[in-house]
């Protein structure tokens, strides 16, 4: 049972008081975390809304690139028969790590499929975010200049530790060789096929980790693990599921894939033929094609070096801009393209086709874009039940009791009788009620608890009769009246 409490003006101004305490709170979470100087939050290479956007090292602007050129655009989770419906596959790798040997195999086969089909890859040794921090910190006040340059700091620190801790050597992964032992470079000029189409334009592509088209001349740079007297590398175990049979497998690069010496020189004895689009002023490609006419003949790969002309951050500038549409200029034309992310985890093969990620029922109020309105509503409403239902219940006014009813007048009768203490003024107030309201004769227990009452009565003189009692000096019949 709730307690009969009444909305007082202290208990309107207790619940104003609350209300604007949450919306401060509110505001407060909304603005935390929309500070420039905040390191990236959002997963690197993100395809999909609303990450794709709001990430520096997002592909929104790519993939509105892709759709200004008429091609519709979609974002499986695996590589599957639904890709042949697709001419161009864009790999976006979230880690240093190129795609297994399983995966690569799997795409060359699709490219075989069909001619005219088209795969990019581009290395991950590129954050967007770090070249922001470092073409604006000469625009960071001074105030903040200290940790701007510390934030910039633990971003390069970040990236090199999971570089290092990925692609720990050099190595050959099928596509491109691995070369982790260049300096790290800023290009300004460029050579190659579209140098000419990149020269004069304002920007400048940072490289450290180059993807060296495939040539015989790296058979030569062996990895650690193949040198003579080096110990038996690890393995691991790629295969989704433990059991056999299974109809997904899940494609993991190692960087000691190839663990023996004659898989290494197998690797290398035919080599598909490459043509160098980009290079910077010492010669070494930046972006390459590669065509293989035994395997995947009228498909082609296209490698970049790192992401630079790929991801939100360094799209701003025109240098970038162009090579990006080159880049797309050179799959088309193409009707359909994948944008396909992967972890560490690797890339997930399977037989049965992908089915689309769509919401059934109420399913879809948890997809973009309707999400971005119901999940914040819902946390509002949480916010707002918080506030309307505390412990004992909303402060409410109860409905008085009416003044019309005659019961509340012979209360207050009795009351003002019981406070006089004189017990023949209250017989004789008694008897008039019996003979004048109800015209009855007056009982007789009236007679006695008069007769009772009169043995305990004090003197008149000792009591004081209160506000709105007739004196005793009068008749009974005037102080009825």
């Amino acid at each position: 049972m709730r307690p009969n409490v009444e909305m007082t003006d202290s208990a309107m101004r207790c619940h104003a008081a609350r209300w604007l305490a949450l919306i401060a709170i509110v505001w407060n979470m909304a603005l935390s975390g929309c500070s420039e100087m905040l390191p990236e939050l959002v997963p690197f290479g993100s395809v999909s809304s609303p990450d794709q956007y709001r990430s520096i090292n997002g592909l929104g602007i790519h993939r509105k690139m892709w759709e200004s050129a008429g091609v519709k655009v979609l974002t499986p989770q695996k590589l599957s028969p639904k890709l042949d419906s697709f001419e161009t596959i864009v790999l976006v790798g979230q880690t240093f790590e190129p795609p297994g040997i399983e995966a690569r195999e799997w795409l060359e086969r699709w490219l075989a499929a069909d001619s005219g089909r088209t795969v990019i890859y581009f290395g991950r040794d590129f954050s967007a975010d770090v070249y922001y921090r470092e073409r604006t910190l000469e625009r960071v006040p001074a105030d903040d200049q200290l940790r701007a340059e510390h934030l910039l700091a633990l971003t390069k620190a970040t990236e090199l530790g999971k570089r290092l801790s990925e692609l720990p050597e050099s190595t050959f992964a099928g596509w491109f060789f691995l070369d982790v032992e260049q300096p790290p470079q800023v290009c300004t000029d460029f050579a190659g096929e579209w140098g000419e189409q990149l020269s004069g334009l304002d920007g400048q592509w940072t490289t450290r980790v180059l993807l060296q088209p495939p040539r015989k001349s790296f058979k030569n740079r062996l990895p650690s693990w193949l040198q003579p007297g080096a110990a038996t590398p690890p393995t691991r175990n790629t295969n989704l599921n433990p059991f056999e049979g299974s109809e997904v497998v899940r494609s993991i690069w190692r960087y000691d894939e190839l663990d023996t010496k004659e898989a290494w020189d197998e690797a290398f004895r035919e080599l598909p033929r490459s043509e160098t689009l980009v290079a910077n002023a010492a010669g070494q490609a930046l972006l390459f094609r590669l065509t293989d006419a035994s395997k995947y003949q009228g498909s082609q790969i296209l490698v970049v070096t790192n992401g630079a002309p790929l991801l939100n951050g360094s799209l701003v500038e025109p240098l970038h801009q162009r090579i990006g549409e080159l880049l797309i200029a050179e799959a088309l034309p193409s009707k359909r393209v994948a944008l396909l992310t992967y972890s560490s985890m690797g890339l997930l093969i399977s037989d049965i086709p992908e089915s689309d990620a769509r919401g059934a029922g109420l399913e879809m109020l948890m997809l973009w874009p309707l999400s971005a309105i119901t999940i914040p509503a819902a946390l509002l409403g949480v916010i707002v039940c918080a506030v309307l239902l505390p412990i004992l219940g909303r402060p409410q006014s109860l409905p008085r009791r009416s003044v019309s009813d005659f019961g509340l007048h012979v209360e207050a009768l009795g009351a003002m009788l019981q406070q006089t203490r004189d017990s023949e003024f209250a017989k004789t107030a008694v008897r008039n009620y019996f003979q004048r309201v109800r015209g009855e004769t007056p009982p007789a227990w009236l007679e006695e608890v008069v007769t009772a009452t009169l043995q305990t009565t004090p003197t008149e003189d000792h009591v004081k009769k209160p506000a709105g009692i007739i004196s005793d000096d009068k008749s009974p019949q005037d102080k009825m009246s």
